[in-house]
């Protein structure tokens, strides 16, 4: 394939980017040139919970301005996504119609999820060639920090072993405390109190018994950080405790309009910097590390990454399916599910859906979805053993899975639902699915619950299992030494929905070993 450039365009609450990348073939992105814009979008949306029409004309200028950009360098792709600021606001439809009638720019605004998801795929690429990919094979947290929320992430023996989203991102904290700074000469105190109470509860339920070998922080008020330190804003840096302190020191002293006269740092962003030292200077004593590293990390990189991957065949440096699948495994770990059982249920799932491709029609991003299903579908009887469906629903509904959209998280979290009812299509949760949405979930829970019902036992009875299509019928076959009359009661009561949504017949065929 051919070069190309194409433009990424990220709409974040401080700061607005554009970045043009030349792409070919399996090469890695080459950034020819980036454009910046300081912008309040975020700074009165936190309070008011909208965005305001100065804002609007604001961001349209600055588009327009891109557009402008692009067309000098006769881009005809451009990405454009938004965060936080856009996502969270009451108004969001009609602002995004606005820009869109106004500047052309058709904007994604991206959930949390995906937002987190495309930062962390920039930031391992940023590392692989310098520091090296290998620091996520020893215990490392991540920190993404933002203006609306911070992400930390725990990575240990080459898996991403937890995720947890906090409040606490530096504009949210800001415009909270905003009128207490006025009341108060112990504003710094309460601060430090205000971000260390969300903090402890972060810690309450991390990982124990890490060994925290490496930090890594970024975020869009980092590179002012790095500044205030002496390097440039966008670089990889690793920077020493006490490099750090002196900017900690530095910003605890400081009034937010001496660090914009003194350090040339924009006036909306200088009160940002000091909650954003406060959560970094927490977690360094926390993890005892005497080092930060800070990479040079957008979401436009992680977005031309990706891009890049898929339609140009570069291979990323860390595949996001396996840190997402094992995410997955380290959720059902925590709630207790048997290892032995989900691990069955996930290899039969996925013979299920290979064997049965040519009917089903679903492709890889499907596979993905009902493999996390079946790694996921027991998590629910922590909670409750009786009603465990409906406890997995909640349970993922909110569960830090990096690399999946609230769309699918949902439809993973219908597929656990449902899979164990007699009848899936009577769930009210089901009926407000629209028609798309209704063939992929019934197909996905049809695979599942054959999948479930072939070890129903728990005891993992069969010794070997192999399935083959023809004539429009599934066979399954099963080598068992043991007694599998309960898995055959449980197929025999679950197999008749994939033959509906598959238009098929399904057999099970059981030969006991003497």
């Amino acid at each position: 394939m051919s070069k190309q450039l194409i433009g990424i365009i990220d709409i974040g609450s401080t700061t607005a980017r554009l970045k043009l990348f030349e792409l070919g073939n399996k090469a890695k992105p080459k950034e020819i040139e980036t454009v910046r814009s300081y912008i309040e979008l975020g700074s009165k949306s936190f309070v008011a919970g909208k965005i305001m029409p100065e804002e609007v004309d604001e961001l349209c200028e600055c588009l327009t301005l891109f557009r402008s950009k692009c067309k000098e360098y006769r881009v005809k792709n451009v990405i454009c996504v938004a965060t936080s600021a856009l996502r969270d606001a009451s108004n969001r439809d009609v602002v995004l119609e606005q820009i869109k009638v106004r500047t052309g720019f058709d904007i994604k605004v991206l959930d949390n999820s995906m937002e987190r998801f495309y930062h962390n795929l920039s930031v391992k690429e940023s590392l692989a060639s310098e520091v090296g990919i290998g620091i996520f094979d020893e215990g490392t947290m991540m920190l993404d920090i933002g203006a609306d929320s911070m992400q930390a992430s725990v990575y240990d023996k080459g898996e991403l072993v937890f995720s947890q989203n906090t409040v606490l991102g530096s504009l949210r904290i800001s415009g909270l405390l905003s009128d207490i700074s006025n009341r108060t000469t112990h504003y710094e105190e309460v601060l430090e109190e205000f971000i260390n109470q969300d903090l402890d509860d972060y810690h309450a339920v991390e990982p124990k018994g890490i060994t925290y070998r490496n930090l890594i922080a970024f975020g869009g008020d980092i590179g002012f950080i790095k500044q205030l330190a002496g390097y440039k804003p966008y670089e990889n840096v690793v920077m020493t405790k006490k490099e750090f302190s002196k900017v900690y020191d530095y910003l605890l002293k400081a009034r937010p309009s001496d660090i914009t006269l003194e350090r040339n740092v924009p006036s909306f962003i200088s009160p940002l910097l000091l909650p954003t030292a406060l959560i970094i200077r927490n977690m360094l004593e926390y993890t005892t590390l005497d080092k930060i590293i800070m990479p040079n990390a957008s979401l436009s990189d992680g977005v031309a990454y990706m891009h890049a991957a898929t339609s140009f065949g570069y291979e990323l440096a860390k595949n996001p399916e396996d840190e997402l699948l094992s995410a997955a495994k380290n959720i059902a770990k925590r709630f207790k599910s048997s290892k032995k059982h989900i691990n069955f249920v996930e290899t039969v799932s996925l013979q299920l859906f290979d064997s049965t491709s040519k009917y089903n029609g679903l492709g890889a991003r499907e596979r993905l979805l009902l493999r996390v299903s079946a790694i996921l579908h027991e998590i629910g009887k922590y909670v409750n053993a009786r009603n465990h469906n409906d406890s997995a629903l909640f349970l993922i509904k909110y569960a830090e899975l990096i690399g999946l959209d609230k769309i699918e998280l949902d439809t993973i979290g219908l597929v656990v639902r449902l899979y164990p009812l007699a009848n899936p299509y009577s769930d009210g949760f089901y009926a407000t699915l629209d028609s798309k949405r209704k063939v992929l979930v019934s197909k996905l829970t049809a695979i599942l619950r054959i999948a479930d019902a072939l070890d129903s036992s728990h005891k993992n009875k069969s010794d070997d299992i192999q399935m083959s299509m023809e004539d429009e019928t599934l066979t399954i076959k099963i080598d068992t030494s043991e007694d599998m009359s309960f898995e055959k009661w449980s197929f025999d009561h679950r197999s008749k929905l994939l033959e509906e949504v598959l238009g098929i017949k399904v057999k099970l065929k059981i030969r006991r070993k003497l």
